[in-house]
């Protein structure tokens, strides 16, 4: 990683200073997170299935809702105005424009990139990752150490639940965390399957270029449910590791992506079941 993204890394930070000096760290996140039922939201293709259970509690205060950066287009774009979203990604990507972000509270990595911090309108929070050697510990001093430290578990809705994890809330779901593919690598109306539809053409439909991203990541097999799913290193290193954070869980940690987590350390449960049961837990509550 460092080898590959270490000059960015560099770049991006001192490029982020004044912001980072203005917007501060995690702390007045706690408070926001603490005592509330946190769904967390990535992009996998399964996000698609879960939209109309997401509209069903936008106005609800017992839920909180965290997308990753890449999955927020899709839920806007269905009406779904998350209360956080979180991003760690060096290399520019367009992931906030034309989205009136100014309602919504952005968790950034120190280390982001620039382009796409400075298309954000709302609140921000920095915070570094939780790893130190000579390349890294430099960084985060410069950066500020009182912004926080995140685990990192690999890819960015990993740090969200080692952000959530973190503040006291009481329950978890992970929605389109799908951590493995068949045919489609995203959720639709994503900023990578809007990409697909620009360079559609005859020789090379959008179906075309989404099982060519799907067999460039065919590195390992999951067999669930008789169905035989792929993925690549990075979401298997993240599988794993949540996996073994959610086997100690003190919480319950539900899981509604395909194929997601081990059910061995999850509850495999639809988001609708989830949403019903804490409803119900909430109105049995003295």
């Amino acid at each position: 990683m460092v080898a590959e993204r270490g000059a960015a890394f560099i770049r991006n930070l001192e490029k982020n200073l004044p912001l980072i000096a203005q917007s501060g760290g995690l702390e007045p996140v706690i408070p926001l997170l603490r005592g509330r039922h946190v769904i967390i939201a990535g992009a996998g293709p399964s996000l698609d299935m879960q939209i109309a259970a997401l509209s069903r509690i936008r106005e609800d205060k017992r839920f909180l809702l965290i997308s990753s950066d890449m999955a927020l287009r899709p839920l806007v774009i269905r009406g779904i105005r998350p209360d956080f979203v979180i991003t760690c990604e060096t290399t520019p990507n367009d992931f906030f424009s034309a989205i009136d972000t100014s309602s919504m509270y952005l968790l950034a990595f120190s280390c982001s990139s620039y382009s796409s911090l400075k298309k954000w309108r709302g609140r921000i929070s920095f915070y570094n990752w939780m790893v130190e050697n000579d390349f890294f510990s430099p960084l985060w001093q410069r950066a500020g150490a009182g912004l926080g430290f995140v685990a990192t578990g690999s890819i960015v809705t990993t740090q969200a639940v080692s952000i959530a994890m973190g503040c006291g809330i009481l329950s978890l779901m992970l929605a389109g965390n799908d951590l493995g593919f068949r045919d489609r690598f995203y959720a639709s109306e994503t900023v990578r399957s809007a990409a697909n539809q620009y360079a559609n053409c005859r020789l090379r439909p959008v179906c075309s270029v989404e099982m060519d991203r799907c067999r460039n990541n065919r590195y390992y097999e999951i067999v669930r449910d008789n169905l035989t799913f792929f993925t690549n290193h990075q979401f298997l290193a993240a599988r794993y590791w949540l996996d073994e954070l959610f086997s100690t869980k003190v919480f319950p940690v539900a899981d509604c992506s395909y194929p997601g987590c081990s059910p061995s350390s999850v509850y495999k449960t639809g988001l609708d079941e989830y949403i019903s049961s804490i409803k119900q837990m909430s109105e049995e509550m003295p």
